[in-house]
């Protein structure tokens, strides 16, 4: 069976309905409650990726997930929001968006808050070369941990990954 083609790209203001009515479940809302988030104002700053793939049947794109970030002018990186459609976190489409946001601005570094209690949404960060946690922080009524990224951590993982699959082609 073949793969339906994807695009990521900057959204547009008419992607904002779509986001919020498409999107359930985000790392700002993992409960699914109603969303009453404005994406506007980061759409409008260039500030949203988002993630379309064609559906054959329908023969038109629909958005599938989102990343909301913001960037200071020292080049570090916020992540705000991030999501993705169903009942649930995709993780294959917001780790896929993350790491086109990461090569996208080449920032000097990255910092994203995920509830301790969340499992996918930390997993989903540890599997991404370069992130780490920093430390944990509470904000009523959560403990959040606070993940960093940064440029050399990234450089620094991937290079023993790339070394091993190298050593095992040799070998054959």
């Amino acid at each position: 069976m073949e793969e339906a083609a994807y695009y990521i790209r900057l959204a547009t203001p008419a992607d904002a309905a779509r986001i919020r009515q498409e999107v359930r479940y985000t790392l700002a809302n993992p409960e699914g409650r109603g969303q009453r988030k404005r994406f506007e104002d980061a759409i409008g700053r260039g500030e949203v990726l988002v993630l379309e793939r064609y559906d054959a049947k329908e023969r038109a794109l629909s958005v599938q997930g989102f990343v909301e970030w913001h960037q200071r002018l020292d080049g570090m990186v916020t992540i705000k929001d991030a999501g993705s459609v169903g009942e649930g976190l995709n993780v294959g489409i917001v780790r896929r968006l993350v790491r086109e946001l990461l090569s996208l601005l080449n920032p000097t570094g990255v910092q994203v808050k995920v509830r301790a209690d969340q499992t996918a949404w930390n997993e989903l960060f540890q599997g991404i070369p370069g992130f780490q946690i920093e430390g944990q922080e509470y904000t009523r009524p959560h403990w959040r941990n606070v993940w960093s990224w940064s440029p050399e951590r990234a450089r620094a993982q991937a290079k023993p990954a790339s070394a091993g699959r190298r050593g095992r082609r040799g070998r054959r």
